[in-house]
């Protein structure tokens, strides 16, 4: 996956930047000027790209906008945090 198609993605499910990098584990930060970085993804960060897609393709199949994943959910998994807040956590463990 290209950065183009990475970023492309990450418009469609209206991942704010800087989760999107810390998502797949990006060493950068975004640059001052805020213009989105381009880089060649490696295979594990082109893996969590590819779930971040199939992600979008579920909410899509049960009849869910990409706003549910910055929606705060009471379901176990979750524990009243939004989908996106706790998968940004669990990658900085």
């Amino acid at each position: 996956m290209s950065s183009a198609a990475f970023w492309r993605l990450i418009d469609r499910l209206g991942i704010p930047d800087a989760d999107a990098l810390n998502l797949i584990g990006y060493p950068g930060k975004l640059p001052a000027s805020g213009k989105r970085p381009r880089f060649r993804l490696t295979t594990r960060q082109t893996r969590t790209a590819n779930a971040l897609a199939e992600v979008g393709t579920a909410l899509e199949a049960v009849g869910k906008t990409s706003a549910w994943l910055r929606q705060r959910n009471r379901s176990t998994p979750f524990s009243g945090g939004a989908p996106l807040a706790v998968m940004v956590a669990g990658n900085d463990e």
